[in-house]
């Protein structure tokens, strides 16, 4: 008689963007995660095909971590972003 085996396959995947710009991303205190951070200027995560709708619901969420500079520029947490 003929055994019949199952074999079972799980694939996970990640995003991953790579952004290539020297300066582009930085270290800085993120007070919502209380630890150093790498930073990335709001308008470059538009770059990367997230969906601007996406990203401000995850803004009114207080989903993602928002660290506002002198001179009006909006720094993103990559460690807010990326889970």
């Amino acid at each position: 008689m003929r055994t019949i085996t199952r074999t079972e396959i799980t694939v996970e995947t990640r995003a991953v963007v790579v952004m290539n710009r020297r300066g582009s991303v930085f270290q800085n205190w993120c007070a919502d995660c209380g630890q150093l951070a790498r930073m990335v200027l709001l308008e470059e995560i538009a770059l990367t095909g997230a969906s601007p709708t996406a990203i401000c619901q995850r803004l009114e969420a207080n989903a993602i971590h928002v660290v506002e500079a002198a001179g009006g520029l909006s720094f993103i947490c990559l460690n807010s972003m990326l889970k």
